[in-house]
């Protein structure tokens, strides 16, 4: 089941799209656009999957994505370049770029 409230899974921190976000590293699967990131409060190691409109944070595992919560990010857009594996997220006035 997914949780639906926007707590780090690990510590409880009350989290928005935009923290979790900014403190995500570097796309670790390309095709599938996943980010390496760390909570920001607890530092404890999350992996997210940004789907328009929202924020997937889990875990990869044997080639499939686990969620364990999901972060509504309004008017997020993920733009992927599938040839270099870069990862491109925007939202109104906010933008981030991460690569392989």
């Amino acid at each position: 089941m997914v949780k639906q409230e926007a707590r780090c899974p690990l510590c409880g921190a009350k989290m928005k799209a935009v923290q979790l976000l900014d403190a995500c590293e570097e796309v670790i699967e390309g095709e599938l656009g996943i980010l390496a990131c760390h909570c920001p409060y607890c530092q404890g190691y999350l992996e997210v999957l940004p789907v328009a409109g929202r924020l997937d944070v889990g875990y990869l595992r044997h080639g499939r994505f686990d969620i364990v919560l999901t972060l509504p990010a309004e008017g997020l857009m993920v733009l992927r370049d599938t040839a270099t594996g870069a990862l491109r997220l925007r939202m109104p006035d906010l933008d981030w770029s991460f690569s392989a």
